[in-house]
């Protein structure tokens, strides 16, 4: 089986998405929103194999890494948010580029996670 892994341009959106997500108020404390973000990242890492890829549209090209198709995956949270993580399938990996949820990546914006 191949390993889930994340770029470092995935893995740096933790930062802004934990200060989006209380600016916002979906949490009121940090340390609630870093548990919210690493329990997303976790899902995806044990998970992504064993999900339905779709293949990603065009716009999604531009966070590619090794130049290989995208695909992403669905995880729907709750009634209300689905996030989304976008990937390249190499040899012995899935390689993680991209997270987004449905509120901008709906509308096709770059999330600043």
């Amino acid at each position: 089986m191949k390993d889930v892994v994340y770029a470092r341009q995935a893995l740096l959106q933790l930062e802004d998405a934990v200060r989006l997500l209380v600016e916002r108020g979906y949490f009121s404390e940090e340390d609630y929103a870093v548990n919210y973000i690493r329990d997303i990242f976790r899902y995806f890492a044990l998970n992504l194999p064993n999900l339905v890829a779709h293949e990603a549209p065009q716009y999604f090209m531009r966070y590619c890494i090794h130049g290989k198709k995208m695909f992403y995956v669905k995880y729907r949270r709750s009634n209300h948010t689905t996030w989304y993580a976008f990937f390249e399938e190499m040899d012995k990996a899935y390689v993680i580029v991209y997270l987004g949820n449905n509120h901008l990546v709906g509308h096709l914006l770059p999330i600043a996670l």
